[in-house]
């Protein structure tokens, strides 16, 4: 047993690393190619579904083979409805809808694998589901609902002042290496996985809690690293309960609310740490989203709790309507360029006279241009930020809805998403 999970093991990093698998190494490369497929829904998106996975061996690959990038991304909960918007460089990636489907081992869930690298629009395209990528989709859900009705997503936030680093509350200083959250307990995961342990196993927010405290969560092997100032939140809902989880000093903490239509740090997140914000409304280094998420707080309660109402208000912190039409958005104001300025990233947002300074402005002309112009889509040079995907929930009806690439390439419609779907003709198109 021991040698057969070390051999998917060593296949699954194999994969991860962008090889295929042949003809004849298929059947020691999945537990079952038939228990997965692929339908392209449009450029950019298509949908998996999967009768089963290997959690174990998928979790192997991640953990060791994890490195984060730039991304910026909002979330809202108002009374039954999440929006998502995942915000993140122009590329060559493809998202994917994903259905896990119910057995003995888990629930049944449908959610979105974005910001992937490794699953190219070539990949997708290739139908090559054969190809272990595949096996490794499911831990890279960024949002999802499962058939209880509880919903989680993940948003990237600044390592300095939570997640897993020790200096927390120390303002400004950074966490190194990995930590453990629980200690001598019996299961410990990468936190990478974290958002497909909740849909797989948690009847409610509660249980989820109880779920997540008694696993031993650790950070990637290669992350944080001075350089990268990115660690993860995650925001949780189900019927009742709306509630963002953030590790702090090592052990999970939440923002929570049971007021689920009105807005706070428990039903709106971006990019700083709201645990942070509640209690002392500091403002951080190295964070992003103070405006989107004033955005959406000073339009939340003129949206109507409905799908689309919810998709209009996604719509107002789209990136490139935020670039194209406003530059006095710091939105994009991203970590790397704020290190090698005199300009604090937490002050860009109450400082007019960014706009004064020639570096940022020419950061702003650059990714309209690039906006502009196609060409220069899907480059990795390329400053662009852009909304990859933007998800409704619906957490009564357990279905979502899903906008790919903002409508890039001429993809303007929502798809609709249900625990009924099954992915062997494309989704109904929902037109607004």
């Amino acid at each position: 047993m021991k040698a057969k999970k070390s051999m998917l093991a060593l296949l699954a990093t194999i994969a991860m690393l962008g090889v295929s698998c042949s003809s004849n190494t298929t059947s020691n490369t999945t537990t079952d190619d038939e228990s997965r497929s692929n339908t392209k829904i449009c450029d950019y998106l298509y949908a998996v579904e999967y009768d089963d996975y290997d959690f174990d061996a998928a979790h192997e690959v991640v953990a060791k083979m994890f490195k984060p990038a730039n991304a910026a991304c909002t979330e809202v909960r108002r009374g039954n409805f999440v929006g998502r918007n995942l915000d993140w460089y122009i590329n060559d990636q493809a998202d994917a809808i994903l259905k896990i489907n119910h057995s003995d081992k888990r629930l049944a869930s449908i959610g979105i694998m974005g910001a992937n690298p490794l699953f190219t629009e070539e990949l997708a395209a290739s139908g090559d589901t054969c190809n272990l990528v595949y096996s490794t989709l499911p831990l890279s859900t960024s949002d999802g609902i499962n058939e209880c009705g509880v919903y989680i997503g993940v948003n990237v936030m600044p390592t300095g002042e939570t997640s897993f680093d020790k200096s927390t509350w120390d303002y400004g200083k950074w966490g190194h290496g990995a930590a453990n959250t629980n200690p001598g307990a019996e299961k410990s995961y990468c936190v990478i996985v974290l958002t497909r342990v909740v849909l797989d196993n948690a009847h409610s927010v509660a249980e989820a809690k109880k779920i997540i405290e008694s696993i031993n969560w650790y950070e990637p092997a290669n992350f944080p690293h001075k350089g990268e100032t990115q660690s993860f939140h995650w925001l949780l809902c189900d019927s009742t309960t709306s509630c963002v989880l953030e590790f702090i000093d090592n052990k999970p903490c939440y923002t929570e609310t049971t007021e689920v239509d009105k807005p706070s740090y428990a039903t709106i997140m971006t990019n700083f740490t709201n645990k942070l914000m509640a209690d002392k409304q500091m403002m951080q280094d190295g964070a992003q989203g103070y405006e989107r998420y004033d955005v959406i707080k000073a339009n939340y309660d003129a949206t109507p709790a409905t799908s689309e109402g919810m998709q209009d208000l996604m719509k107002k912190v789209w990136f490139t309507l935020t670039y194209t039409v406003d530059i006095k958005d710091p939105g994009f104001f991203h970590t790397d360029y704020a290190n090698n300025t005199a300009i604090k990233a937490s002050e860009v947002y109450k400082n007019p006279d960014v706009l004064k300074n020639e570096a940022f402005v020419k950061e702003v002309e650059k990714g309209k241009a690039d906006f502009a112009d196609k060409s220069q889509w899907h480059k990795k040079d390329c400053t662009l930020w852009y909304t990859t995907h933007t998800s409704v929930y619906d957490l009564a009806k357990r279905d979502f809805k899903i906008l790919v690439h903002e409508g890039l390439d001429g993809q303007k419609e929502y798809y609709s998403v249900s625990m009924d779907s099954h992915f062997v003709k494309p989704l109904e198109k929902m037109t607004k």
